[in-house]
Protein backbone atom coordinates (compact mmCIF):
# COMPACT_ATOMS: atom_id res chain seq x y z
CA UNK A 1 0.00 0.00 0.00
CA UNK A 2 2.81 2.71 0.93
CA UNK A 3 4.44 1.61 -2.16
CA UNK A 4 1.68 2.61 -4.54
CA UNK A 5 1.07 5.72 -2.44
CA UNK A 6 4.50 6.80 -3.24
CA UNK A 7 3.95 6.21 -7.13
CA UNK A 8 0.90 7.93 -7.13
CA UNK A 9 2.60 10.58 -5.94
CA UNK A 10 5.96 10.77 -7.94
CA UNK A 11 3.21 10.89 -10.90
CA UNK A 12 1.53 13.94 -9.55
CA UNK A 13 4.77 15.31 -9.10
CA UNK A 14 6.20 14.76 -12.92
CA UNK A 15 2.89 15.81 -14.04
CA UNK A 16 2.82 19.06 -12.34
CA UNK A 17 6.55 19.41 -13.25
CA UNK A 18 6.12 18.94 -16.74
CA UNK A 19 3.19 21.60 -16.86
CA UNK A 20 5.76 23.93 -15.36
CA UNK A 21 7.72 23.06 -18.06
CA UNK A 22 5.93 23.53 -21.23
CA UNK A 23 5.57 19.65 -22.06
CA UNK A 24 2.32 19.30 -24.12
CA UNK A 25 -0.05 16.93 -22.30
CA UNK A 26 -2.13 14.48 -24.01
CA UNK A 27 -5.27 16.82 -24.62
CA UNK A 28 -3.24 19.31 -26.07
CA UNK A 29 -1.50 17.06 -28.33
CA UNK A 30 -5.61 16.11 -29.25
CA UNK A 31 -6.05 19.63 -29.92
CA UNK A 32 -2.90 20.61 -31.80
CA UNK A 33 -3.80 17.49 -34.33
CA UNK A 34 -7.37 19.06 -34.57
CA UNK A 35 -6.13 21.86 -36.22
CA UNK A 36 -3.64 20.62 -38.40
CA UNK A 37 -6.80 18.50 -40.15
CA UNK A 38 -8.41 21.45 -40.01
CA UNK A 39 -6.25 23.24 -41.97
CA UNK A 40 -5.11 20.41 -44.67
CA UNK A 41 -7.51 20.39 -47.54
CA UNK A 42 -10.39 18.05 -47.15
CA UNK A 43 -9.96 15.56 -49.85
CA UNK A 44 -11.58 11.87 -49.93
CA UNK A 45 -8.48 10.49 -48.13
CA UNK A 46 -8.81 12.50 -45.21
CA UNK A 47 -12.33 12.71 -45.04
CA UNK A 48 -13.42 9.97 -42.68
CA UNK A 49 -17.03 10.85 -42.22
CA UNK A 50 -17.62 10.58 -46.16
CA UNK A 51 -15.71 6.88 -46.11
CA UNK A 52 -13.66 5.50 -49.11
CA UNK A 53 -15.41 6.96 -52.32
CA UNK A 54 -13.13 5.14 -54.59
CA UNK A 55 -14.86 6.06 -57.69
CA UNK A 56 -14.38 10.12 -57.18
CA UNK A 57 -11.66 11.83 -59.08
CA UNK A 58 -8.94 13.80 -57.40
CA UNK A 59 -8.57 16.96 -57.53
CA UNK A 60 -6.81 18.64 -60.49
CA UNK A 61 -4.68 21.60 -59.66
CA UNK A 62 -5.53 24.51 -62.15
CA UNK A 63 -2.65 25.27 -64.09
CA UNK A 64 -2.08 29.59 -64.93
CA UNK A 65 -1.90 29.90 -68.91
CA UNK A 66 1.85 31.19 -69.36
CA UNK A 67 0.83 34.25 -71.42
CA UNK A 68 3.47 34.85 -74.66
CA UNK A 69 4.97 37.84 -74.16
CA UNK A 70 4.01 40.91 -76.63
CA UNK A 71 5.76 41.70 -79.14
CA UNK A 72 7.87 44.54 -78.17
CA UNK A 73 7.25 48.46 -79.70
CA UNK A 74 9.70 49.83 -82.39
CA UNK A 75 11.05 46.39 -83.87
CA UNK A 76 11.72 45.96 -87.85
CA UNK A 77 9.71 47.81 -89.79
CA UNK A 78 7.56 45.72 -92.44
CA UNK A 79 8.37 45.87 -96.32
CA UNK A 80 6.63 48.25 -98.42
CA UNK A 81 3.77 46.98 -100.27
CA UNK A 82 4.72 47.93 -104.15
CA UNK A 83 1.97 49.17 -106.32
CA UNK A 84 1.55 46.96 -109.59
CA UNK A 85 2.94 49.84 -111.77
CA UNK A 86 5.76 49.50 -109.26
CA UNK A 87 6.30 46.24 -109.96
CA UNK A 88 6.17 46.60 -113.81
CA UNK A 89 8.92 49.50 -113.50
CA UNK A 90 11.12 47.09 -111.18
CA UNK A 91 10.36 44.33 -113.48
CA UNK A 92 11.78 46.61 -116.64
CA UNK A 93 14.59 47.61 -114.71
CA UNK A 94 15.55 44.20 -113.94
CA UNK A 95 15.70 42.89 -117.67
CA UNK A 96 17.26 46.21 -118.65
CA UNK A 97 20.32 45.28 -115.88
CA UNK A 98 20.58 41.15 -117.08
CA UNK A 99 20.51 42.59 -120.98
CA UNK A 100 23.43 45.80 -119.71
CA UNK A 101 25.40 42.38 -117.68
CA UNK A 102 25.34 40.08 -120.55
CA UNK A 103 26.28 42.55 -122.92
CA UNK A 104 29.58 43.49 -121.03
CA UNK A 105 30.34 40.50 -119.27
CA UNK A 106 29.36 37.56 -121.66
CA UNK A 107 28.87 34.54 -119.33
CA UNK A 108 27.13 31.62 -119.77
CA UNK A 109 25.26 32.79 -116.40
CA UNK A 110 24.57 35.64 -117.63
CA UNK A 111 23.08 34.82 -120.74
CA UNK A 112 20.61 32.50 -119.15
CA UNK A 113 19.48 35.13 -116.56
CA UNK A 114 18.54 37.57 -119.52
CA UNK A 115 16.66 34.40 -121.44
CA UNK A 116 15.02 33.64 -118.42
CA UNK A 117 13.78 37.04 -117.89
CA UNK A 118 12.87 37.78 -121.56
CA UNK A 119 10.88 34.10 -121.57
CA UNK A 120 9.06 35.71 -118.25
CA UNK A 121 8.52 38.81 -119.92
CA UNK A 122 7.56 37.52 -123.18
CA UNK A 123 4.84 34.51 -121.39
CA UNK A 124 3.02 37.63 -119.53
CA UNK A 125 2.68 39.65 -122.59
CA UNK A 126 0.72 36.47 -124.30
CA UNK A 127 -1.09 35.71 -121.45
CA UNK A 128 -2.47 39.56 -121.62
CA UNK A 129 -3.00 39.41 -124.82
CA UNK A 130 -5.21 36.27 -124.89
CA UNK A 131 -6.97 37.46 -121.76
CA UNK A 132 -7.58 41.25 -123.37
CA UNK A 133 -9.09 39.18 -126.53
CA UNK A 134 -11.42 37.19 -124.56
CA UNK A 135 -12.29 39.84 -122.38
CA UNK A 136 -13.48 41.82 -125.33
CA UNK A 137 -15.06 38.60 -127.15
CA UNK A 138 -17.72 38.77 -124.09
CA UNK A 139 -17.75 42.73 -123.82
CA UNK A 140 -19.49 43.75 -126.98
CA UNK A 141 -19.82 47.23 -125.83
CA UNK A 142 -15.94 47.53 -125.84
CA UNK A 143 -15.69 45.90 -128.90
CA UNK A 144 -14.17 47.63 -131.81
CA UNK A 145 -14.72 45.05 -134.81
CA UNK A 146 -18.48 45.30 -134.17
CA UNK A 147 -18.27 48.78 -135.33
CA UNK A 148 -15.35 48.49 -137.61
CA UNK A 149 -15.25 44.41 -138.62
CA UNK A 150 -12.25 43.04 -140.31
CA UNK A 151 -13.22 40.05 -141.56
CA UNK A 152 -13.86 40.16 -145.42
CA UNK A 153 -17.40 38.52 -144.96
CA UNK A 154 -18.05 41.10 -141.77
CA UNK A 155 -16.76 43.86 -143.68
CA UNK A 156 -18.82 42.82 -146.93
CA UNK A 157 -21.94 42.42 -144.80
CA UNK A 158 -21.34 45.73 -142.77
CA UNK A 159 -21.18 47.81 -146.60
CA UNK A 160 -24.18 46.10 -148.09
CA UNK A 161 -26.00 47.93 -144.76
CA UNK A 162 -24.64 51.12 -144.80
CA UNK A 163 -25.34 50.93 -148.77
CA UNK A 164 -28.99 50.18 -147.87
CA UNK A 165 -28.93 53.05 -145.40
CA UNK A 166 -26.97 55.59 -147.41
CA UNK A 167 -29.44 54.56 -150.45
CA UNK A 168 -32.57 55.63 -148.44
CA UNK A 169 -31.36 58.52 -147.25
CA UNK A 170 -30.35 59.98 -150.97
CA UNK A 171 -33.69 58.94 -151.84
CA UNK A 172 -34.90 61.27 -149.17
CA UNK A 173 -32.80 64.40 -150.08
CA UNK A 174 -33.35 64.08 -153.76
CA UNK A 175 -36.71 64.83 -153.11
CA UNK A 176 -35.97 67.97 -150.77
CA UNK A 177 -32.57 69.31 -152.43
CA UNK A 178 -30.64 69.78 -155.60
CA UNK A 179 -27.10 69.98 -157.05
CA UNK A 180 -25.55 72.39 -158.49
CA UNK A 181 -22.40 71.46 -161.02
CA UNK A 182 -19.83 73.89 -161.84
CA UNK A 183 -17.48 73.08 -164.90
CA UNK A 184 -15.55 74.19 -167.37
CA UNK A 185 -15.53 73.26 -170.92
CA UNK A 186 -11.80 72.57 -171.32
CA UNK A 187 -11.63 70.25 -167.87
CA UNK A 188 -10.32 67.19 -168.14
CA UNK A 189 -11.06 66.51 -164.59
CA UNK A 190 -14.99 67.74 -165.39
CA UNK A 191 -15.53 65.43 -168.58
CA UNK A 192 -14.16 62.55 -166.07
CA UNK A 193 -16.32 63.49 -163.19
CA UNK A 194 -19.36 64.43 -165.66
CA UNK A 195 -19.98 60.80 -166.21
CA UNK A 196 -20.16 59.80 -162.73
CA UNK A 197 -22.33 62.45 -161.68
CA UNK A 198 -25.28 62.24 -164.26
CA UNK A 199 -25.72 58.05 -163.03
CA UNK A 200 -26.02 59.43 -159.79
CA UNK A 201 -28.91 62.01 -160.98
CA UNK A 202 -30.50 58.98 -162.24
CA UNK A 203 -29.91 56.53 -159.14
CA UNK A 204 -31.47 58.84 -156.11
CA UNK A 205 -33.82 61.34 -158.16
CA UNK A 206 -31.30 64.08 -158.03
CA UNK A 207 -31.76 67.35 -159.98
CA UNK A 208 -28.98 68.84 -161.67
CA UNK A 209 -28.46 72.36 -162.19
CA UNK A 210 -25.65 72.68 -164.53
CA UNK A 211 -23.33 76.33 -164.61
CA UNK A 212 -20.81 76.32 -166.96
CA UNK A 213 -18.35 78.78 -166.58
CA UNK A 214 -16.51 79.18 -169.56
CA UNK A 215 -19.59 79.14 -171.74
CA UNK A 216 -19.37 75.74 -173.18
CA UNK A 217 -20.79 72.38 -172.80
CA UNK A 218 -20.48 68.86 -171.98
CA UNK A 219 -21.54 65.80 -173.49
CA UNK A 220 -23.92 64.90 -170.42
CA UNK A 221 -24.94 68.54 -170.18
CA UNK A 222 -24.91 69.79 -173.45
CA UNK A 223 -27.40 73.21 -172.59
CA UNK A 224 -25.70 74.24 -169.60
CA UNK A 225 -26.53 77.64 -167.82
CA UNK A 226 -23.97 80.61 -167.75
CA UNK A 227 -24.30 82.16 -164.15
CA UNK A 228 -20.82 83.68 -163.42
CA UNK A 229 -22.66 86.07 -160.50
CA UNK A 230 -23.45 82.81 -158.98
CA UNK A 231 -20.06 81.22 -159.28
CA UNK A 232 -18.68 84.10 -158.14
CA UNK A 233 -20.82 84.34 -154.74
CA UNK A 234 -19.59 80.88 -154.27
CA UNK A 235 -15.98 81.58 -154.76
CA UNK A 236 -15.91 78.52 -157.04
CA UNK A 237 -12.65 78.97 -158.64
CA UNK A 238 -11.34 75.39 -158.81
CA UNK A 239 -13.55 72.89 -161.00
CA UNK A 240 -15.50 70.84 -160.94
CA UNK A 241 -17.53 72.19 -158.13
CA UNK A 242 -20.61 70.53 -156.33
CA UNK A 243 -23.20 72.12 -154.37
CA UNK A 244 -26.30 71.17 -153.01
CA UNK A 245 -28.80 74.13 -152.82
CA UNK A 246 -31.97 73.91 -150.75
CA UNK A 247 -34.52 76.19 -152.87
CA UNK A 248 -37.35 76.11 -149.81
CA UNK A 249 -34.70 77.52 -147.53
CA UNK A 250 -32.76 79.09 -149.73
CA UNK A 251 -29.56 77.53 -148.53
CA UNK A 252 -26.66 76.16 -149.76
CA UNK A 253 -23.73 73.03 -148.60
CA UNK A 254 -20.63 72.86 -150.25
CA UNK A 255 -20.52 68.91 -151.56
CA UNK A 256 -16.69 69.17 -152.81
CA UNK A 257 -14.09 69.76 -155.48
CA UNK A 258 -12.37 68.06 -158.14
CA UNK A 259 -12.94 65.08 -159.61
CA UNK A 260 -14.85 62.18 -157.07
CA UNK A 261 -16.00 58.31 -157.71
CA UNK A 262 -19.28 56.50 -157.20
CA UNK A 263 -18.34 55.98 -153.14
CA UNK A 264 -16.48 59.46 -152.75
CA UNK A 265 -20.03 61.03 -154.38
CA UNK A 266 -22.10 59.46 -151.84
CA UNK A 267 -20.40 59.81 -148.54
CA UNK A 268 -19.93 63.54 -149.35
CA UNK A 269 -23.34 64.23 -150.61
CA UNK A 270 -24.52 62.73 -147.37
CA UNK A 271 -21.89 64.81 -145.69
CA UNK A 272 -23.40 68.10 -147.32
CA UNK A 273 -26.90 67.08 -146.89
CA UNK A 274 -26.14 66.94 -142.61
CA UNK A 275 -24.28 70.62 -142.76
CA UNK A 276 -26.82 71.81 -144.75
CA UNK A 277 -29.85 70.48 -141.96
CA UNK A 278 -27.38 71.25 -139.27
CA UNK A 279 -27.32 67.34 -138.16
CA UNK A 280 -23.95 66.53 -139.23
CA UNK A 281 -22.80 63.16 -137.62
CA UNK A 282 -19.93 62.39 -140.02
CA UNK A 283 -16.45 64.01 -139.45
CA UNK A 284 -14.40 65.61 -142.26
CA UNK A 285 -12.26 63.18 -142.40
CA UNK A 286 -14.74 60.44 -143.21
CA UNK A 287 -15.55 63.07 -146.60
CA UNK A 288 -12.23 61.69 -148.93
Amino acid sequence: MRYILALLLCTLMATAQAASQGVPSKQQNSASQTRQEQARPKTYFSDRERGWFWYEDPIQEVEEEVKKPEPVAGGAPAAPTLSPRELLKKQGEQWEDALATAILEPTKENYQRYLALTAQIQQQSQDFATGFKQAIWVTPEYDYTLQKPRTTQAIVAQNEQELTLKESELYRLSQENGLIFFFRSDCPFCHRFAPVLKRFSEQYGFTIIPVSLDGGSLPEYPYPKQNYDMGRKLNVSVVPALFMVNPDSNSVSTVGYGYSDWTQLITKVLFAAQQLEGTATLKVGDVR
